[in-house]
């Protein structure tokens, strides 16, 4: 018995071994296939597109900047919706939504603000952050790799990192609408290559297994100048 039962943890050790070795291997092809050297010089990025969700199409404009800058704008019902993220407190301005006053955004509606003002990969520098990695196996189809990322404080997401191209393909997240929690998938592709490093230019988002919103950028530039108080909370005029 007893020796079965070492039999048995060197073969679990060998298999959690093996596990880390390719993990290590996704990895380091997923920050060489998105050029993650050149991307973290980058200090701003301006993106711009079309957005359909619920039936209407209206026009996004993205706007990010390290450290962890974010401004989100478009227009809906006949009135602009903004959120930003200055690095400490998040805004959100949608009068067509009943918000007519920027209101600051609690700690459940931050997490998915956080997430959007990150300019790497969510992979890079995990360990620096406190983060933990594991590889949970691969895609239903096989096309792609899925990792579980649990960040420090506890929250977890699920990325999907193709098999083919390195790249990520979809990213799978846990948040709290309107008092219920809801998976929210957010699929990447159409990736075009912007002064060598790759950029998504397609996302479709589905909320509880449902489509929600496409977005199709049409425009990305990097290492734009931008004025922090667009970051900040948003002005009414």
């Amino acid at each position: 018995m007893r020796r079965l039962t070492i039999s048995f943890a060197i073969a679990i050790f060998a298999i959690t071994a093996l596990s880390a070795q390719d993990l290590d291997k996704i990895l380091n092809d997923h920050y060489k296939a998105s050029a993650q050297d050149k991307l973290s010089k980058i200090t701003s990025i301006t993106m711009k597109g079309n957005v359909v969700a619920m039936g209407m199409e209206t026009n996004i404009s993205l706007y990010q900047a390290r450290p962890s800058n974010f401004r989100m704008e478009m227009d809906f019902m006949g009135s602009q919706m903004i959120t930003t993220y200055n690095g400490t407190t998040a805004w959100t301005y949608a009068p067509a939504m009943g918000v007519t006053e920027p209101r600051e955004m609690g700690t459940e509606e931050l997490k998915g603000v956080l997430n959007q003002a990150n300019m790497d990969s969510p992979l890079w520098g995990y360990k620096e952050k406190g983060n933990n990695l594991e590889l949970l196996g691969t895609s239903e189809d096989g096309s792609a790799y899925k990792i579980k990322l649990t960040k420090a404080e506890g929250d977890e997401m699920v990325i999907l990192i193709s098999k083919e191209s390195s790249l990520m393909t979809k990213v799978i997240t846990s948040q709290s609408v309107n008092g219920m929690d809801a998976e929210i998938e957010m699929e990447m592709k159409d990736y075009k290559t912007i002064k060598g490093i790759p950029v998504a230019h397609y996302m479709a988002s589905k909320m509880g297994g449902q489509p929600f919103s496409t977005v199709t950028f049409e425009s990305v530039e990097f290492n734009k100048a931008l004025d922090s108080s667009l970051f900040g909370k948003p002005v009414v005029e």
